[in-house]
């Protein structure tokens, strides 16, 4: 089996830790809530992952570190720091709760789109069944337009006791939830209820066309998400204007994965998937650009 090149084993433990440094600087009080998000996000992608290899999806190099010998450690870390940055990014932009959650799931989607196609031809995954869309089948971008969605519905679940009714919260809404109940919720409930979101959500992946859609509807598919995220990102650009200088790390986060995949597209494997990756990373860049400035 091949091995993780060491900048890729990396990559993971820095954005992870890009992400922390984020926490720290963005929340003044209940930090632990934070950070026992991202512990719940770390868990969420165990289990995600062990269900697709055990179930012959697809299979990784070797790592520095392997979690049960079959998941590189730094591939739920990068989880972490990708999905992380998205939800702030989003949730930045001060829409209305579904659609900060479904602006974040096109995020996360559009680095996807062009990292998995080069991530296989490096040999850091391998899907046993080989897709249309560059050797990647198409239900890898309808889950990841699907992962975070399940994910940031079980956490920012709430219970409005006046209302009596569910709610839901906004991640700087949850900070302000210094309870213990909260903190064992996101710990050790959110997880397995992200997962049976997920699973509830994906049954439609097991249709056969849905599993490998034919090589031209991916690219239709492609376009529209990357298209539809850099408009919301136009059109709300000011608010992604920064009051902090930690504002900047959640697009620097995102950026330097795609920039590095692009490069090393365009170094080691070839100009076509190089390109893609780069243009599939132009709503990243436009977070990045619109952050840079700072709030009048």
């Amino acid at each position: 089996m091949a091995e993780f090149d060491i900048m890729y084993s990396i990559i993971g433990f820095v954005i992870c830790g890009l992400a922390l440094i984020h926490v720290w600087f963005d929340v003044q009080k209940n930090r632990i809530q934070r950070v026992l998000m991202l512990i719940s996000l770390f868990i969420y992608a165990i289990f995600l992952e062990y269900i697709g290899i055990t179930t012959g999806n697809h299979y990784y190099a070797k790592d520095i570190i392997m979690i049960l010998d079959i998941i590189p450690i730094s591939i739920p870390l990068a989880w972490v720091g990708i999905m992380y940055s998205s939800f702030i990014i989003c949730e930045r932009l001060k829409l209305s709760k579904w659609k900060w959650i479904l602006t974040s799931s096109l995020l996360a989607l559009s680095l996807d789109w062009g990292m998995d196609p080069i991530a296989v031809q490096l040999g850091l995954w391998t899907w046993v069944y080989e897709g249309s869309y560059f050797g990647v089948p198409s239900f890898n971008f309808i889950g990841w337009f699907l992962i975070p969605i399940s994910y940031l519905v079980s956490c920012a679940l709430n219970w409005n006791g006046e209302k009596k009714r569910p709610e839901l919260l906004s991640i700087k809404a949850l900070d302000m939830h210094d309870t213990l109940k909260r903190k064992l919720y996101t710990l050790f409930l959110v997880p397995p209820i992200s997962l049976a979101l997920l699973l509830l959500f994906g049954f439609i992946n097991l249709i056969p066309i849905i599993y490998n859609l034919p090589f031209l509807i991916v690219v239709i598919l492609e376009v529209l998400s990357i298209f539809t995220i850099s408009l919301i990102l136009v059109k709300r650009r000011k608010m992604l204007n920064r009051s902090n200088f930690h504002d900047l790390i959640p697009p620097i986060i995102l950026l330097f994965i795609a920039w590095n995949y692009g490069f090393m597209g365009l170094i080691l494997v070839n100009a076509t998937l190089g390109m893609l990756m780069f243009f599939t990373s132009i709503p990243i860049f436009l977070a990045f650009l619109f952050t840079i400035k700072k709030t009048t």
